[in-house]
């Protein structure tokens, strides 16, 4: 019964972390905490950059996912060197969806030049607050959980996850991607 609990969590979550943090976060949404994050005039945004912590399973994915759908779009690191290959289960899973990331090459937020215009994407509200912390600030912030159908503003790291939670992740990060671009309209830019 234990491992049978434990192994829903791993699929679901992550991990317990991943479980809580989940948790934690979608009542802090519904309790409207994080509400300023969707008050974008998407008529302002010239580039979404996309923020995770290594810049191999989440951001280069939505980097990709978006500029297959028009968008101008990059992503970065928060705690990667830069110049690694992203991680193999996300440019299969990309390929999966018809996209080739294979060149994709991990790029540290140290590396980043903010242009006008730009709206920073994380995965979690932590990157938000690391980047303001770092004085990275960009007119427009915001989580991409935000823009898909769970509206939560957190999205574990599937790094460490087992292979299950790290398709579920993916979907859902395209899923998100999609439904952002599909707010912002046909993209102009």
């Amino acid at each position: 019964m234990l491992s049978a609990f434990k192994g829903y969590i791993n699929d679901n979550f992550g991990s317990k972390r991943g479980l809580f943090n989940s948790f934690k976060y979608k009542v802090l949404t519904l309790l409207g905490c994080y509400r300023q994050y969707q008050n974008i005039d998407f008529s302002q945004v010239k580039r979404i950059v996309f923020i995770c912590s290594g810049n191999i399973c989440r951001s280069p994915l939505a980097e990709y996912v978006a500029k297959a759908q028009g968008v101008d779009a990059e992503s970065y690191g928060l705690h990667c060197r830069g110049g690694d290959p992203a991680d193999p289960r996300a440019v299969a899973y990309a390929a999966s969806v018809g996209i080739d990331m294979s060149e994709h090459i991990t790029r540290n937020i140290k590396d980043y030049t903010a242009r006008e215009g730009d709206f920073l994407i994380g995965m979690e509200p932590h990157h938000i607050t690391e980047l303001e912390s770092g004085e990275i600030i960009s007119q427009y912030m915001s989580m991409l959980p935000l823009w898909g159908r769970r509206k939560n503003v957190y999205l574990h790291d599937p790094f460490n996850s087992n292979q299950n939670f790290f398709n579920k992740c993916e979907e859902i990060l395209v899923e998100s991607v999609s439904m952002l671009v599909g707010v912002m309209g046909k993209p102009d830019i």
